[in-house]
């Protein structure tokens, strides 16, 4: 083993027992080292017995210097320099190699210093022990100002109450904290606020006052401070809750483990850490800052949308999303999946009616993970029987953990917060407040439109949001790949780290899509309250038999973002596409949540209305009693013997002279109304003749007509 002047050994006896070699011999025979925990004049040891106890284990070759000082010059004060440099120069005009190893040489050479800088002998033998000691550079002389004011071993105590003396005095005793005021302190700050009321600190102090340093007054019968005595002052309790407790115990202890981790806890590295390539996608869910109509009525109000939002960790970008208004569920969460997992341009058209580039938004891929929290859709069975045929992993994050999917809950706050001013019924700042605009009545958007709004701002930040604080690997670097979430994920494609796949339509239906029954009936596939038909149904007459043996059941797959189409599975390979009859073609471009929304509503509805129903019946049934207790007295008038005599055998003569009677009487009812036109037609003097007149003439002849 070669030793070099600086080599550090240890002691392998006793680890605090650390030499320094401060010199070698020209002839490689001696070496000098010194203590580097006892400061001392170097001593020497043959190198061969240095050697051999290295060798032998007895000493060890440490790297580690305890005495190693990383300061810079900016962060020294004047006075440190000074001193420095002061010993440094004492140091320099003595350090005359061999002459300071050399005992009687090295007393010369420090006499001679301390005549010539007037300074003690001692505080040059001080200066050359340090200078030893710590390494033989410069800054092994600076002062040690970080110690000061150190207590080393224990506390330092006091006799007096520490601190500035009290400029305001009052009658209230003060004194310096003893062990037993030490102990009332921890005992109240754990009694009165480590609690889960989580009160001040202040309640604390006064309720220790209270407890401790009061007593009872004869007079009221209260409590009141014994100023008599001393008092500890809320300085003092201050300081030693400060002293005692750190802010991560205090916020454990009042605030619980939960809250900690949530809000509290240090957040050290980064989710695209922890993806080593595309293919790691983050999913979660949030409540939009925004009401909506519905798409079949705009009139109704249908709340705040549901938004599912999944990110890839890997190249931040955005990789599927879904909008309903259905809650947080396994339903919607089947939604969100289907679109990550779907082609953009083909989903856009033919849900949304939109139509966007294949370039805009190039990602329709499996990935290998998914990281999901602790959601009940996202820990249900729903999903692990999706990601068990997809061949998909799942990670659920521990609970209240949102920083492991830090990158998918801040884009929920990036995408609301740049589309919000453009939005009518978004909700701001001030809502609920007293005075704050009712953002409700502000809707105009439905759940169609909102979701296109919404595909255009996540176009817009795949493709021009600039990552500046991203990673960029070596590789990156030098490949030229410019920051952006959809450069990134290309290039993670084209390298092939993430192991993607990709998934035709027909497996998605098989495997994403929810699954329900569809009734066949007479009048066509009833699914959902709508009615459907297929070329398969008509060709083979499904709603003829129906008709003629009854109705029956088969399994189908629908997409919640559109209800135009269900697809009836024929065997396990094949899907029939059944559209909407063209008596529901109003609601082909509604989504299934909606339509459930307006049956929800009719049915509040027809509740509402119950009431009046009812009552309504009831008046009807009174009216028609009435009606028919007058035509019984009527007819009692006009009885022989109690009975009404029934003509049945000249009924059509009867109903011909009812007939008569009728027009007569519309006649009558004609001259009332116009009495002057009606005796003009006649060609009479109208202001001879009366109605009343006419009336009476009309009305005999009838009676006449009957007689004959």
């Amino acid at each position: 083993m070669q030793l070099a002047i600086n080599d550090l050994l240890q002691s392998r006896q006793n680890p605090n027992h650390i030499q320094r070699i401060v010199w070698i011999d020209n002839g490689h025979h001696l070496c000098y080292w010194v203590n580097v925990r006892k400061p001392s004049f170097p001593y020497s040891e043959e190198i061969h017995n240095i050697e051999s106890a290295v060798e032998g284990g007895e000493l060890v070759k440490i790297e580690s210097d305890p005495w190693v000082f990383n300061v810079g010059e900016e962060d020294l004060s004047e006075t440190e320099m000074e001193k420095r440099d002061k010993a440094l120069a004492v140091v320099n005009q003595i350090y005359i190699i061999p002459d300071i190893f050399i005992p009687k040489r090295r007393s010369e050479l420090i006499k001679a210093a301390s005549e010539d800088f007037g300074i003690s002998s001692k505080t040059v033998r001080h200066y050359l022990k340090r200078y030893w000691a710590r390494g033989m550079v410069k800054n092994a002389l600076l002062p040690d100002f970080i110690n000061c004011g150190k207590q080393q071993n224990k506390e330092r105590q006091y006799t007096k109450k520490a601190g500035r003396p009290t400029v305001y005095q009052s009658s209230i005793k003060r004194a310096a904290i003893s062990e037993e005021w030490k102990e009332i302190i921890r005992i109240s700050l754990e009694k009165y606020y480590f609690i889960r009321s989580k009160p001040s600190l202040k309640y604390a102090y006064q309720q220790m006052l209270k407890e401790y340093f009061s007593k009872i007054d004869e007079e009221s019968g209260y409590k009141a401070l014994d100023v008599d005595k001393p008092i500890i002052s809320f300085d003092q309790f201050y300081y030693w809750y400060r002293k005692w407790y750190k802010p991560e115990h205090a916020i454990h202890k009042r605030e619980g483990r939960r809250e900690f981790l949530q809000n509290y806890r240090a957040i050290t590295g980064s989710a695209t850490e922890d993806a080593i390539g595309i293919g790691t996608y983050a999913i979660d869910a949030t409540i939009g800052d925004i009401y909506l109509v519905s798409s079949l009525d705009r009139n109704r109000v249908i709340g705040r949308p549901v938004i599912y939002l999944c990110v890839d960790l890997y190249s931040h970008a955005i990789t599927g999303c879904g909008v309903g208004i259905e809650n947080m569920s396994g339903h919607s969460l089947r939604v969100a999946l289907a679109n990550t997992f779907e082609n953009k341009k083909d989903f856009c058209r033919r849900t949304l009616n939109m139509e966007i580039d294949d370039e805009d938004w190039p990602i329709h891929y499996i990935p290998h993970t998914i990281l999901a929290d602790r959601g009940s859709e996202l820990i249900s069975d729903d999903l692990t029987q999706i990601v068990e045929n997809l061949n998909i992993k799942i990670q659920n994050t521990g609970s209240f953990r949102p920083e492991l999917k830090a990158i998918c809950e801040k884009y929920f706050d990036i995408v609301q917060q740049h589309i919000s001013p453009f939005l009518p019924g978004a909700v701001q700042k001030d809502y609920k407040k007293r005075g704050g605009v009712d953002y409700r009545k502000k809707a105009v958007l439905n759940l169609n439109e909102y979701n296109q709004i919404l595909i255009r701002c996540i176009i817009y930040y795949n493709n021009h949001h600039f990552l500046s604080d991203y990673p960029l690997t070596q590789e990156m670097i030098e490949a030229k790949v410019p920051p952006i979430p959809i450069e990134i994920f290309k290039w993670g494609l084209q390298k092939g780290i993430g192991r993607l796949r990709t998934m035709s339509l027909d497996a998605i239906r098989s495997n994403i899509y929810p699954k329900s029954q569809a009734t066949i009936t007479p009048k066509g596939i009833h699914f959902g309250g709508l009615y459907y038909s297929c070329s398969k149904a008509v060709k083979e007459r499904w709603f003829s038999k129906a008709r003629i043996q009854g109705n029956w059941k088969m399994d189908v797959s629908y997409d919640p973002q559109s209800i135009a189409t269900i697809y009836i599975r024929i065997d396990r390979q094949n899907y029939e596409v059944c559209s909407l009859i063209d008596q529901y073609e109003m609601y082909r471009n509604a989504k299934a949540e909606e339509l459930v929304s307006l049956k929800e509503s009719k049915r509040l509805q027809k509740a509402e209305f119950e009431e009046a129903h009812i009552n309504g019946a009831i008046q009807l049934a009174q009216d028609i009693e009435s009606i028919v207790k007058q035509a019984k007295e009527e007819a009692k008038n006009q009885s022989l013997n109690g009975e009404v005599p029934k003509d049945i055998k000249n009924i059509r003569e009867n109903r011909k002279k009812e007939k008569e009677v009728m027009k007569k009487k519309k006649e009558v009812d004609v001259y009332q109304n116009n009495p002057e036109k009606e005796l003009n037609s006649m060609g009479q003097d109208t202001g001879s003749v009366k109605v009343l007149d006419i009336f009476r003439k009309k009305q005999k002849e009838v009676l006449h007509d009957e007689d004959d």
